[in-house]
């Protein structure tokens, strides 16, 4: 069969699919969109249609496939790399989403914001990925305004990477939205202690307790910056405090042995470094 009578029969048959669906008979519909596709086997159409159902349905693998088709016979098409990746990470293919995003970002420069956050999200989850991830977090945050969540989680990756500055700026970002989030005082408090501002770093651990009683995280860097500072009482009633909160954390143990050594209590340090499995 010429091409182009190829093209107007698989059309035609396109036109039935299409029908079927709009009529809540999906199996019959997928059979139909399945026809054009041997008459034609590089008619996207039917191919969009079908790895639409399969999503709907759940069936990754067999949406991938259509995706991967679709990939197939044209490469420049950056939305079926959105579609592909999407259903990997479905899959946990976190690699091959990656890639896919990637492509999808090469190809076009213009996404929406809450794109750009979802391919940050697939970014950050992989190793060696994260100045990818904060590259596409940024340009999201450049589009569209979100949730403190995602300042929280762009902060505590800048501040990972040392680029300190820019963290307290998405931690005060989020603060803006949600004012009395204890977690956000913990991640300031963090990027102050690696600035070496150790006073203001307590003020902001203080902040987190104050509005968590139960912040793990605050009491440990609190207790971190008195020890630094000599304050061993006051820091060993951190450690307890957190000890308390987690009392089978083998490295809050270590910490409480740590200074009960230096203030050559051996006897009891010697019972918590048992706890930490020392």
């Amino acid at each position: 069969m010429p091409g182009k009578k190829q093209l107007t029969k698989a059309k035609e048959i396109l036109a039935e699919g299409n029908e079927l669906k709009k009529q809540g008979k999906i199996e019959e519909s997928i059979e139909t969109y399945q026809k054009a596709i041997k008459i034609k086997a590089d008619f996207s159409a039917p191919l969009n249609k079908l790895g639409a159902i399969y999503e709907k349905q759940k069936n990754w693998t067999e949406a991938e496939k259509c995706y991967r088709r679709l990939i197939g016979f044209n490469q420049d098409k950056p939305e079926t790399y959105l579609k592909l990746a999407r259903v990997l990470r479905r899959q946990k293919k976190i690699l091959g989403a990656k890639a896919a995003y990637q492509q999808a970002i090469e190809l076009k420069t213009d996404w929406e914001g809450k794109i750009y956050k979802e391919i940050g999200d697939a970014l950050a989850r992989k190793d060696k990925s994260e100045e990818e991830a904060i590259a596409v977090y940024q340009k999201a945050a450049e589009l569209e305004n979100f949730e403190e969540k995602f300042y929280i989680r762009l902060g505590k990756l800048l501040k990972d990477k040392n680029r300190l500055d820019e963290a307290l700026n998405c931690y005060e970002k989020a603060l803006e939205l949600k004012p009395e989030e204890s977690i956000l005082y913990l991640g300031i408090g963090e990027v102050q202690q690696k600035q070496g501002k150790l006073d203001e770093a307590v003020k902001s651990y203080q902040k987190a307790i104050e509005l968590n009683k139960e912040a793990v995280g605050a009491y440990q860097s609190l207790g971190k910056i008195l020890k630094q500072k000599g304050q061993l009482d006051t820091a060993l009633k951190c450690y307890q405090k957190a000890l308390q909160l987690s009392p089978d954390s083998r490295r809050i143990n270590r910490l409480v042995g740590d200074i009960l050594k230096q203030q050559g209590k051996e006897s009891e340090a010697q019972e918590y470094y048992q706890k930490a499995g020392l």
